[in-house]
């Protein structure tokens, strides 16, 4: 898509939020689609439903389209190795130390994650990974705008990204579980289970319908420094 179809389409969300969703402050060009989407979460905007428009086909078009990727091995996070939680309660450490591991060739465990940061996993994640010019950030709760964001870091950048989910399908308890995405193809997501220590696959419907972890159903993902190249 060229920088003047870009625009257009920023200028036709602001056309139609302005119209149908008053309350949403303007979005504005040259931001990044995480920005938008940040932006628009911050504003209390999870789902935003367009009118039928010929030619138009809402906020999802500024993405890239979902089957556009070629994949050749097993996913795009290819070098995840999947590993099994040492407890009941240690889902998120083990996906940080999944997501740490994959990315600096690290060999750590979710106790080694607890010992040194307990359950600020977003400080685990910052700490062990700035080396390779990473800032991990929280994307907020999923919903269907946020599989740009993720396939863009799953299919181009080549990172792994870390959900928190609840209800039967990912939680059988009710307590919450937390996972990491390694693949997104078409509507089929992989993710490595810390209950398991397996890859699973599940839909992308399946993800944004999760009741919410206690925590809430958030996205943590990465962004490198503009002087870094994608490995």
């Amino acid at each position: 898509m060229s920088l003047s179809e870009i625009n257009n389409v920023f200028s036709r969300i602001n056309e139609i939020e302005k119209k149908f969703n008053p309350e949403v402050k303007e979005v504005k060009t040259g931001q990044s689609f995480q920005e938008t989407f940040a932006n628009l979460q911050n504003q209390g905007v999870t789902q935003v439903n367009y009118p039928q428009m010929s030619g138009f086909t809402g906020m999802p078009s500024m993405f890239p389209p979902q089957n556009n990727y070629q994949y050749n091995g097993p996913g795009p996070v290819t070098n995840l190795k999947p590993l099994a939680q040492n407890n009941s309660v240690s889902c998120g450490q083990t996906s940080v130390a999944m997501c740490i591991n994959s990315i600096t060739g690290k060999n750590l465990t979710d106790m080694d994650i607890d010992g040194k940061y307990g359950f600020q996993l977003l400080n685990a994640l910052n700490g062990e990974t700035s080396s390779q010019g990473l800032k991990w950030r929280d994307g907020g709760n999923i919903s269907p705008y946020s599989w740009g964001l993720i396939e863009q870091k799953i299919n181009n950048e080549k990172t792994p990204v870390v959900v928190a989910l609840n209800g039967p399908e990912f939680s059988p308890s009710g307590r919450g579980h937390i996972v990491t995405i390694v693949k997104v193809q078409g509507d089929n997501v992989s993710y490595a289970d810390p209950a398991t220590g397996t890859i699973k696959t599940t839909t992308k419907q399946a993800m944004e319908n999760a009741p919410k972890h206690p925590d809430g159903n958030f996205i943590f993902f990465a962004e490198r420094d503009k002087g870094q190249s994608i490995a």
